[in-house]
């Protein structure tokens, strides 16, 4: 089989299985989608055994895969084939039909993305998995569906629009290109130059979640299904976003430290404003949602670095926060199937009922936290000690400024870790209301799925060099031409490991042998307190959110002057409100706006 051949196998096989999906039963559907995803990850290890030859049309390559694309491109197959195991069983019946359509299409659409070497097929593949991410949103079955749907719609549409504006004018800028995005190398010198650059990043921040195009994540975590929030801002769209920003930063264009210094600024704003935001949620899936959002900073303050290690970094941060926040989102997913809830005031009390769910979900939430050794700690290691390692080729101000940036994503990181000790303690711990005493574990394909994402968590954290960073990110960092990234210090996670699971394990045998455990009722004027009264895991955090420093910025937030489109609505309605005032029917305004505008034309030719 000629590797040419499978680069359109790799978009075409999904989309024909979601056409066949539309006439087939769901059971059908379920088989198909699976068969084609286990075909997509032969395909994918057959392409790193040869090098890829390009597809080429009418004189145009259209579709070529280097490091960077087959990096990204890999942990599309493997995400998209774990969450469909969760996806077996399940869904709710009234969107299964249309979810199992929409779900190899989506592959497809995504795999066309990281493909594409010519303008015209990037652009197409792009808005079409934003359209796939539209019709995901709309199978929500709550009443801000539609609202979120739009929102959504306009947000990710409207960016795709400054990626058409910034794709014409590199083509301005470089007119032999051919509409090629390898290798251009522009410099950021001239005004088109910088329209451009802004432009795509503006596309690239929409799409995985960066502030300030980033309200559409918590709204679509909340209103849809939770399959599709897991599948699509928890990784999909986080793996495209952040690709487009490695291709801008790398390829498409020639930076200055000025240039890196402000992407690395956005992304500690978008690390500790949306964590902000995640610690005050009572929803366990817009605590995600935001954490989502929040996470994604630290790729983009690696991705936007310009330095080898940091890079390397962002990389290594993209597909963890993949593999832990998918996990997270189908943990909640599979409390959510079995109590009908996901609120984190009436959840409580559930670990004993669900042990494995609780377990994934505590691995998921250290992997977050940046908890050593698991995986999210070795990559926010890696961006911190490359942003430091940066700061000595810069002057004293601007050694400052990123000082400030760094400050504020290791803040972030452990604001991160308060945020999912309340995530643990309000579903998994704590006293368990009577509704739920008749829970149990969930279904086997969902902790399966769940299962593969925490034993990723562990193996990318205990073997994070040999496996990930040597096996798939250092070959994309070299051919991009950055040297091989240096370490400082020493860190051993075996070794770690096993000092951790020493502590635990004396800990335990201390506790069977001295365990003295007495529980006691609460009681309220002498009586046992009711179930209203019970004291739900979210308290705590609403003093953090009434503390005179923060209750002006968490007002703010409330009131959504962070949210762009909503600022966006109100500005358009107040403009139209303006025209709707002038134009009240009356014909003597009508005859005195025309007068108006002949003298001003008269004295503009004059």
């Amino acid at each position: 089989m000629e590797v040419n051949v499978v680069l359109i196998y790799l978009a075409a096989i999904p989309f024909v299985i979601a056409l066949l999906n539309i006439l087939l039963p769901p059971v059908m559907q379920k088989i198909l989608t699976l068969l084609g995803l286990i075909y997509l990850l032969r395909l994918t290890v057959l392409l790193y055994s040869g090098v890829a030859e390009n597809f080429i049309l009418f004189g145009e390559t259209v579709f070529s895969v280097d490091r960077l694309g087959l990096f990204v491109f890999t942990f599309i197959q493997v995400l998209s084939f774990i969450i469909f195991i969760f996806s077996l069983q399940g869904l709710d019946k009234r969107i299964e039909k249309k979810f199992l359509i929409l779900y190899p299409m989506t592959v497809s659409f995504c795999n066309g993305v990281v493909l594409s070497e010519h303008v015209f097929s990037f652009l197409i593949f792009w808005g079409l998995s934003g359209l796939a991410l539209y019709l995901f949103c709309m199978l929500g079955l709550t009443k801000g569906t539609p609202q979120t749907a739009k929102k959504t719609f306009i947000l990710i549409g409207g960016s795709d629009a400054f990626l058409i504006l910034g794709m014409v004018s590199i083509w301005f800028l470089k007119p032999g290109s051919s509409w090629s995005l390898i290798d251009l190398h522009i410099p950021l010198t001239g005004e088109l130059s910088v329209v451009a650059f802004i432009c795509l990043v503006i596309a690239a921040f929409a799409k995985a979640g960066g502030f300030p195009f980033h309200t559409w994540v918590p709204d679509f975590s909340q209103d849809a299904p939770i399959e599709s929030a897991a599948f699509l801002p928890a990784s999909l769209d986080k793996l495209l976003g952040i690709y487009l920003l490695a291709r801008i930063m790398t390829q498409l264009f020639e930076v200055t430290v000025t240039v890196n210094l402000v992407i690395i600024t956005l992304g500690a704003m978008t690390v500790i404003f949306a964590v902000m935001m995640a610690m005050i949620q009572h929803s366990g899936r817009k605590l995600l949602g935001y954490h989502a959002v929040s996470q994604v900073g630290y790729m983009i303050m690696g991705v936007g670095s310009g330095g080898a290690l940091a890079f390397a970094g962002g990389l290594f941060h993209m597909i963890n926060h993949t593999i832990y926040k998918s996990n997270l989102f189908l943990t909640l997913g599979s409390v959510e199937k079995q109590t009908g809830t996901s609120d984190l005031e009436n959840l409580g009390g559930l670990g004993k009922k669900m042990p494995v769910t609780f377990i994934m979900a505590m691995i998921g939430a250290f992997a977050i936290s940046g908890i050593p050794p698991f995986n999210g700690f070795f990559s926010k290691w890696m961006i911190y000690q490359g942003l430091l390692e940066l700061a000595g080729s810069m002057s004293k101000v601007q050694q400052v400024w990123l000082l400030v940036c760094l400050i504020l994503a290791v803040f972030g990181s452990a604001l991160t870790l308060a945020s999912f000790l309340k995530f643990l303690h309000s579903i998994y711990l704590g006293k368990r209301p009577a509704k739920y005493d008749h829970i149990k574990e969930t279904k086997p394909n969902q902790w399966l799925s769940t299962g593969l994402l925490s034993a990723l968590c562990v193996v990318f954290g205990l073997f994070a060099v040999s496996i990930p960073l040597k096996r798939l990110i250092y070959p994309v960092t070299m051919e991009l031409g950055y040297p091989l990234p240096d370490f400082l210090g020493d860190y051993n996670p075996q070794l770690l490991f096993l000092m951790f699971a020493l502590a635990f394990i004396a800990g335990f045998i201390i506790y069977l042998f001295t365990k003295n455990v007495r529980y006691d009722q609460n009681y309220l004027g002498g009586m046992p307190a009711l179930e209203k009264y019970r004291v739900a895991g979210t308290e705590f955090y609403n003093e953090i959110r009434n503390m005179k420093p923060l209750k002006a910025i968490f007002d703010a937030a409330g009131k959504k002057y962070f949210d762009i489109y909503d600022l966006g609505t109100r500005f358009t309605f107040s403009v139209s409100g303006l025209f709707q005032r002038g134009h009240p029917g009356q014909l003597q305004l009508y005859l005195l706006y025309i007068m108006a505008g002949v003298l001003i034309f008269i004295l503009l030719v004059h």
